[in-house]
């Protein structure tokens, strides 16, 4: 039975993907306004992506989160032979802020799902690999912010998904057993196999359907896959 729900937060409740692509875009033709616009996208695309994994190495503890950013910023430079200039990560942050803040999203399926999970009683909380700082942010600008029990966040634990140990501690914030807790997330290795991992009920949220090597693991593994977020009160 599940007592409470656990959420990832990029790109299972806000188009986390959709706005760092604009900020990028907006950041790269701000710095190096003679390139290309083509450029300026695939630039931007690349900086989401993060093909380096710096991401992980942050959520691994290798690295802060400033070290992250300031690496995406120099893979860009060496990527797409992109000049160098002064304060460039400074630079590159303040023109990628405000876009990013302008361009956040909340997907329509998730305020449905928070009345609906709210109403039967149903604890929520959020565990998320990205920082403090930039989560608040996001819930802040998404109006989401105070509708969650519990907010776990990487840089408060030091470690992030798919440590078992984060899981936990997110389950313990919910005052929930992780056998009675379910977890949904869009990742299928850090978020859906992982909570299966640690000992949660998994859920994984595929809004674009196409990873079939994602599906059969995740079939394999007895996890629903779901296409909205309105399929959640229905699994609970």
């Amino acid at each position: 039975m599940t007592r409470a729900l656990l959420l990832d937060v990029d790109d299972t409740l806000i188009d986390t993907r959709g706005a760092m692509v604009a900020a990028g875009v907006a950041a790269v033709a701000e710095l190096w306004p003679r390139v290309r616009p083509e450029v300026h996208r695939a630039a931007a695309v690349h900086f989401q992506a993060d093909p380096g994994g710096l991401f992980g190495r942050f959520t691994r503890g290798e690295m802060s989160f400033t070290e992250m950013r300031q690496a995406r910023v120099a893979d860009l430079l060496e990527t797409f032979s992109l000049s160098d200039i002064d304060e460039v990560n400074a630079r590159f942050e303040d023109a990628y802020a405000p876009a990013f803040t302008a361009s956040v999203r909340v997907f329509d399926d998730v305020v449905p799902l928070i009345g609906v999970v709210s109403a039967a009683g149903i604890p929520m909380g959020l565990l998320t690999n990205s920082s403090s700082q930039y989560t608040r942010q996001k819930l802040e600008i998404t109006g989401l912010a105070g509708a969650f029990a519990a907010v776990t966040t990487r840089d408060t634990l030091g470690f992030g998904k798919p440590d078992a140990r984060a899981f936990h501690h997110a389950c313990r914030l919910l005052g929930s057993a992780p056998a009675d807790t379910t977890y949904v997330g869009d990742d299928i290795e850090i978020d859906a196999l992982a909570a299966r991992d640690a000992g949660l009920s998994a859920v994984w949220l595929e809004r674009e359907p196409g990873d079939s090597y994602g599906a059969s693991r995740a079939n394999a593994r007895g996890i629903p896959v779901i296409r909205s977020l309105s399929q959640v009160p229905a699994l609970l």
